[in-house]
């Protein structure tokens, strides 16, 4: 099977989306961190323990889009001119590797789109990398709606079939022939086991089935220095915030991004204070200080109010908890070369998309999604119409192990009792009438829960549900909604 690097955000961790396609014909090494932009992918590039990997890749897949257009958009307001000129680094980066390069735009429309997106057609166009633009298919097709329905995180089975499609031709993906003059900056993967510490620290190994790194923890009494790296500029941050002994929480989602410690970089001249939350997590550090003798980093234990935000850091919410530690991997610097051409902002347009070149665009690869959208055209009616509660039982009802419960049901009805054969009357011994009388009493039972059981709003509407998948080809999904709302109607007054 050949090798395949994912580079991306949360569309990319979920189990059952792209890289679970992916993962039908090639092996994946996954190197995607949910929430983050751009600068995690260049990071995740950089990194010595990714390096061979990397070396053994024959297609490296790369999606970013959405994050952008939300740390854009949300909280943190990442700027247009910070987003180009990360994806400039990166796509330059990724030039140079001289390997297959697939991005990958999903669909996705907030303000700014337009423009974030055409930065990623342009720069595919610039540096000869293969590019897939689902956001032009939804748009040509017209369901974009559809699309936007699923907001930041995209239907898992929609991306599990693109990836398995990628997978599948992997062979269509070619390497760059441009002929370019790059110029990259230098790089470097700063962590606080290279730096100079001062005080004790903790330290802590937090690892999963897909993380497994190496946590300092910066509190009161502690801090590090960035002596030796005097000129580069910090342009990212990975951290971590962990339980108080060390452990990955298991909060959720709601709590976790509620419960944020900040960190403080501090020199002579500024101080720059960031939250992050108790997610493993890699941000832009958006005022990019140039490191001088003088800048050390520590925890906010100052209390200074944040500089900047993240945007999956929520500490002004009631609810919010302020750690007194902040948990840190590392630091990515960048020292700009000034021999790089940087392309301006002002060339990308915001009124009309980029045109693709004919040679790089593998969008032929997106499957029928017109045709899943309209198979699936249900689920916009029952949204529509079902109360909220039900909508939420039938969602439950469509779950895997339901269905599968319901369709062993169906498939073996309950038995009535069978009637028992009369027979002559003969003395029977005391324990034969005892056993008679037992199973008797179980074929009751048995029969009552049958009864029981297709009497449950489950039952009734998995049934219903079951008839629809059948028919589906005949209108049978659209039917199911108001066979739905019947079933939920008659049920109700059998109740009362």
């Amino acid at each position: 099977m050949k090798n395949i690097i994912l580079l991306g955000g949360s569309n990319s961790v979920m189990v059952n989306g792209l890289q679970k396609g992916l993962r039908e014909y090639a092996n994946v090494t996954n190197l995607a961190l949910g929430g983050t932009t751009s600068l995690q992918n260049l990071y995740e590039l950089k990194r010595e323990k990714n390096q061979e990997a990397i070396k053994n890749a024959d297609l490296i897949v790369t999606e970013s889009v959405i994050n952008e257009l939300d740390n854009h958009n949300i909280i943190e307001n990442l700027s247009l001119e910070i987003i180009f000129k990360n994806l400039q680094y990166l796509y330059a980066t990724l030039y140079e590797l001289k390997k297959p390069v697939c991005i990958l735009i999903l669909p996705y429309r907030t303000r700014d789109y337009q423009i974030i997106i055409n930065m990623h057609r342009f720069l595919a166009n610039y540096f000869g990398l293969n590019i897939i633009d689902m956001q032009s298919y939804y748009e040509k097709s017209e369901i974009i709606q559809f699309g936007n329905k699923f907001g930041g995180h995209q239907l898992a089975i929609v991306n599990r079939y693109v990836g398995k499609e990628i997978a599948k031709n992997i062979d269509c993906f070619k390497i760059s022939n441009k002929n370019l003059d790059i110029n990259l900056p230098e790089f470097k993967i700063l962590t606080p086991q290279d730096m100079k510490r001062v005080g004790n620290f903790k330290i802590f190994n937090p690892k999963n089935s897909m993380y497994d790194e190496i946590v300092y923890r910066l509190e009161g009494g502690n801090y590090l220095s960035f002596e030796g790296y005097e000129g580069y500029q910090i342009i990212g941050m990975h951290g971590w915030n962990l339980e108080i002994n060390g452990e990955i929480t298991k909060l959720n989602w709601a709590q976790t991004i509620s419960h944020c410690a900040s960190i403080h970089l501090k020199n002579k001249d500024k101080n720059i204070v960031k939250p992050t939350s108790k997610l493993n997590i890699f941000c832009e550090i958006q005022a990019e200080p140039i490191i001088d003798s003088s800048l050390i980093v520590k925890f906010n234990d100052e209390n200074l109010a944040n500089s900047e935000s993240y945007i999956n850091a929520r500490p002004n919410t009631p609810n919010s908890v302020s750690l007194p530690y902040f948990d840190l991997i590392a630091f990515f610097l960048c020292k700009p070369n000034p021999k790089m051409k940087l392309f301006d902002l002002s060339l990308i347009p915001s009124d009309r998309d980029i045109e693709i070149d004919r040679d790089i665009d593998r969008s032929y690869l997106i499957p029928n999604i017109v045709f899943f959208k309209d198979s699936m055209e249900f689920i916009d009616e029952y949204i529509g119409h079902l109360y909220p509660n039900i909508t939420k039982h039938i969602d439950s009802v469509l779950s895997p192990q339901i269905i599968n419960r319901l369709k062993e049901q169906l498939a073996m009805p309950p038995q009535p009792p069978k009637p028992v054969t009369p027979q002559p009357v003969q003395p029977a011994p005391q324990e034969q009438i005892n056993s008679l009388k037992i199973e008797i009493k179980n074929l009751k039972i048995t029969n009552q829960k049958a009864q029981n059981i297709k009497n449950h709003l489950s039952y009734k509407l998995g049934n219903a549900l079951i008839q629809a998948h059948k028919q589906w080809y005949k209108g049978g999904y659209v039917k199911f909604i108001f066979e739905a709302i019947k079933i939920k109607n008659e049920h109700n007054k059998t109740k009362i």
